[in-house]
């Protein structure tokens, strides 16, 4: 997975940002372990995508629980590290704190799982490793959720491979759902679920016409036959968990969670490392 970041929220008033006049304040936290890792592929305007899982008060309180994927700004000023002034570097969340109403000095959990520039592309942070970067006192809580944001990053390191099949929702769709699973929501999993099969199923049934015939765009194992079966499952899958909490005065329990979750889970599989071999 990348990195989980537990920091404490600041605000700080930045002069400069990468090299040039910036002047404002803004809610930070302190990210300096990209600048020691990843400093050759951070350039003006980087930004990095994350998950903000939970938010801690001053007594290391789960006051919140957000669950909100976002792109945020990476700052690159100018600090001061006992006797030298050195290259600092934030996570801009002035907007998600305004947002969330997070106070100065709470702590927030961030799971951080790649890095963005026009220069670099995008690029994943810490691929298949368990990094963290965390305030002490914090340890323990991490820990009780590492399980959930490791299986979370692990699905997001598929986002540019999906993206560049015009898929790039599907990837934080299905992290949204197992986030929703793992804490008993399974009407909110299964709507994100749905959403994964949905994708994939569009993807799928796209054609267009050669020779006179309207045939599918692409295929599944160079199998016609193959491909339409996969497309008839995705259809009949998708309508059952539309039907899962879907209508009025229906409900979503945990047999019905467990289910589509197992079951979402391995179509993914299959279907990522099919469509990875063509």
């Amino acid at each position: 997975m990348p990195i989980v970041i537990a920091k404490q929220v600041t605000r700080e008033y930045i002069y400069v940002n990468f090299g040039k006049s910036f002047s404002k304040n803004l809610f930070v936290i302190e990210a300096n372990v990209l600048g020691k890792t990843y400093d050759h592929m951070i350039v003006e305007n980087t930004r990095c995508n994350t998950y903000l899982s939970r938010v801690f008060n001053d007594a290391h309180e789960t006051c919140m629980e957000p669950r909100i994927f976002s792109c945020l700004d990476l700052v690159k000023t100018k600090g001061r590290h006992t006797d030298e002034v050195v290259d600092m570097y934030y996570l801009d969340i002035d907007k998600l704190a305004h947002e969330l109403s997070i106070p100065d000095g709470y702590f927030v959990e961030i799971l951080l799982t790649s890095i963005s520039n026009e220069e670099f592309g995008e690029k994943v942070v810490f691929p298949n490793e368990t990094k963290k970067y965390i305030a002490m006192g914090l340890e323990k809580l991490i820990d009780e959720k590492m399980n959930v944001l490791s299986r979370i990053g692990g699905i997001s390191q598929s986002h540019s491979f999906l993206a560049g099949l015009g898929l790039g929702d599907i990837a934080k769709e299905l992290s949204l759902g197992y986030s929703r699973f793992e804490i008993g929501d399974y009407d909110g999993a299964i709507k994100s679920y749905r959403k994964v099969v949905e994708g994939f199923r569009n993807h799928l049934e796209e054609k267009e016409t050669r020779e006179g015939k309207k045939v599918f765009k692409r295929l599944l194992d160079n199998s016609e036959n193959r491909t339409e079966k996969i497309a008839d499952f995705l259809n009949k899958t998708y309508s059952l968990l539309s039907n899962f909490g879907e209508h009025y005065g229906t409900h979503a329990f945990e047999e019905e969670g467990v289910f589509s979750h197992k079951l979402v889970e391995n179509l993914t599989e299959y279907l990522t490392k099919k469509l990875r071999s063509k």
